[in-house]
């Protein structure tokens, strides 16, 4: 009985003690464990005085404020044919990265045969019709001759004036019935004309030389005439463009035509890519946060400035930099010798 007394009197509350000794020193420990290194360090800025802003990779292509166009189709219907796919030349030689077209290739097809069939039915009705002209031109020179040999009777007094002014009327329309299978025959060309149109607008090719980004469309897929469609993607990416977006509060120190260079996101290497100054766009925009959602947060306002990627730079040959990326670009803020400060 006394054991057990003396077992709840003093080694319970030396066991909690213990066990609150334990959590105090785990606590401390783990308040006083060095942090860890990242895997990537944040990048540095290359000069002393800096402007600093997120930047796009985009095409150089004179598109829709991201230099990427978007091509959809004209006309609705079923895709029969998609003639360039990423990876493959359109001449043949096949490539790791991107298709490179030129102006006027073809790019995809609609099922034209509805239209081919209906552009036979207005070629045989523009035949029709030219053949009714010489009908009509045949009736024009009978009635003609009639009414000439009717008017030179009527002055002999051999036709009667009700005979002459049928045959006057019978000229007339022939006349108009000349003038209408000439009409029909100009109708039916331009029925014809707007199918070969048509048959154009069916095969898709390539608004301007670029190299295709995205195809996003198959063979036996239906296609809708809906506006801001993009079934294939392209650009010109000689050179590529990084738009830039410099805060405004940083306007007063930037500085047009500066020495800027650019990083790549986790690379830890830190290698630099060489910027040539395009132009700066004067107007302040909303900024985001450059993800590609238009639903996006707004925090400030910026100015948009573009640069120019050398094509020629190993690590764009080497393809890491893409259209799309975000590159950490920084800006020189004051190029050349700096003032004297005294």
């Amino acid at each position: 009985m006394k054991l057990k007394i003396s077992i709840f009197k003093y080694v319970l509350p030396l066991l909690a003690a213990g066990l609150v000794v334990f959590a105090v020193s785990h606590a401390l420990v783990a308040q006083r464990a060095e942090p860890q290194t990242p895997p990537v360090p944040p990048p540095r800025s290359p000069f002393g005085d800096t402007v600093a802003g997120a930047g796009m990779v985009e095409p150089s292509t004179e598109a829709s404020g991201t230099g990427n166009i978007a091509v959809g189709a004209q006309l609705p219907g079923i895709i029969t044919k998609v003639a360039v796919r990423i990876g493959q030349d359109v001449q043949g030689p096949v490539r790791v990265f991107g298709t490179t077209v030129r102006e006027g290739d073809l790019l995809f097809e609609v099922d034209p045969r509805l239209t081919e069939a209906d552009l036979k039915v207005r070629e045989a009705t523009v035949a029709v019709n030219e053949a009714q002209v010489g009908v009509a031109e045949a009736t024009l020179r009978t009635t003609r001759d009639q009414f000439e040999r009717a008017r030179l009777s009527r002055e002999s007094g051999v036709v009667s004036e009700q005979d002459y002014v049928t045959a006057e009327q019978a000229y007339l329309s022939a006349q108009a019935a000349l003038a209408q299978s000439r009409a029909n025959v100009l109708q039916a060309r331009a029925q014809a004309d707007q199918d070969r149109t048509q048959l154009k607008l069916l095969r898709v090719r390539a608004p301007v030389t670029g190299t295709i980004l995205q195809v996003n469309v198959r063979p036996g897929e239906y296609v809708a005439s809906a506006p801001g469609q993009s079934l294939v993607l392209m650009g010109n990416l000689r050179p590529m463009h990084v738009r830039v977006s410099v805060d405004e509060e940083d306007l007063p120190r930037l500085i047009l035509h500066a020495p800027a260079r650019a990083k790549i996101r986790g690379d830890v290497n830190q290698a630099e890519v060489p910027l040539t100054f395009v132009r700066l766009e004067p107007y302040v925009v909303p900024k985001t946060s450059l993800t590609g959602v238009n639903t996006e947060r707004v925090d400030t306002r910026v100015v948009q400035v573009l640069f120019a990627v050398d094509p020629e730079h190993p690590l764009v040959r080497d393809k890491k930099v893409l259209v799309g990326q975000l590159l950490d670009v920084f800006i020189e803020a004051r190029p050349g010798d700096k003032p004297n400060r005294n």
